[in-house]
């Protein structure tokens, strides 16, 4: 009924997996001791260099005249920021930290300068060096927790609408997504920040959704008469087949949501950074939720469902004949 042998392929599903995930493993830990971390900490996460100019709404009605002084000086020193927050009579540009300070504080005293030659006293620049921390580790234990309490109320809603072995497969599911996921960011070296706790859930909730699409027609092809006399491989591949289309649909219509999320805000603080990160977290979201759901899933429960069957026929057979 499908051409399609997903299960026959397990053996080299689990071995590709297992190569990329610990490809990115070994790639993080590399990073966190020779490089600035596991992964490539980026926007919110990232070290950076900074000037910040405060001015006066009674100098300046707007932040029109500021923009136009610090494009000024910044062209002067020969200098480019990457991001830029504006609010409450105050800028922020942001710049790479490997932008030479000198030329900062050259930048932020000409700045100064024009400044006080226009007789805006009340109005300065001051250039700043920030090394950013992950919260003393609390965002990322207060994630992985989340992340982990999603994962096991799926297990257990699974366990009580299907059954253990369907259970025990979208918990690999969503451990196998997650590993992918990550080792993506990992080996690619996107810059990351607090935005991997929103594609991270969004993984989960793909996975769950997409186990669901699955199971569901497993379960149906299980009840049906017709198919009801397959055997595992060929009831997992055939609802593998039915159900993909349900399952790429949720994983790439939620990454394409999250993602015009993430790029309208990174595009109202100027932040290339911040695209390319929202940009590249959706995608690889979307990839890891397809391959693992569509692929990895369906190859690994068929051979959860050959051993309930295995099982089931043992079981049988050790009952003992009733006599007459």
């Amino acid at each position: 009924m499908t051409n399609l042998k997903i299960s026959a392929k397990m053996h080299i599903l689990i071995i590709v997996s297992s190569v990329l995930i610990a490809l990115g493993i070994a790639v993080g830990l590399i990073c966190e001791f020779v490089a600035d971390g596991y992964f490539n900490y980026g926007n919110d996460y990232k070290n950076y260099k900074s000037v910040e100019v405060t001015y006066a709404l009674v100098d300046f009605p707007d932040e029109e005249g500021v923009e136009k002084i610090c494009k000024t000086a910044f062209k002067d020193a020969k200098i480019n920021y990457y991001g830029c927050t504006f609010g409450d009579g105050k800028i922020e540009y942001r710049f790479a930290k490997s932008v030479k300070t000198d030329k900062i504080q050259a930048a932020a005293e000409a700045i100064n300068a024009k400044l006080k030659l226009d007789g805006k006293d009340l109005s300065n620049a001051s250039a700043h060096e920030i090394n950013t921390t992950l919260g003393g580790g609390k965002a990322l234990t207060l994630g992985a927790i989340a992340l982990a309490a999603g994962v096991a109320v799926q297990f257990i809603y699974f366990v009580i609408r299907y059954k253990l072995a369907m259970a025990l497969s979208a918990l690999l599911a969503n451990v196998h997504n997650l590993g992918v996921f990550f080792a993506l960011l990992s080996i690619t070296r996107v810059p990351v920040g607090s935005n991997i706790f929103a594609f991270a859930a969004l993984t989960v909730v793909a996975t769950m959704i997409g186990c669901c699409f699955y199971f569901d027609r497993v379960r149906k092809n299980i009840k049906n008469e017709v198919t009801a006399k397959l055997g595992a491989n060929e009831i997992c591949d055939l609802s593998m087949s039915e159900s993909f289309l349900s399952v790429c649909v949720p994983a790439v219509c939620f990454a394409f949501a999250a993602l015009l999320m993430f790029v309208f805000l990174s595009i109202s603080a100027l932040s290339v950074t911040g695209v390319l990160s929202a940009v590249l977290c959706a995608i690889f979201s979307a990839v890891a939720c397809v391959y693992g759901t569509s692929f990895f899933t369906p190859s690994t429960y068929s051979r959860f469902m050959k051993i309930g069957d295995d099982f089931k026929a043992k079981h049988h057979l050790k009952k003992p004949v009733k006599k007459a």
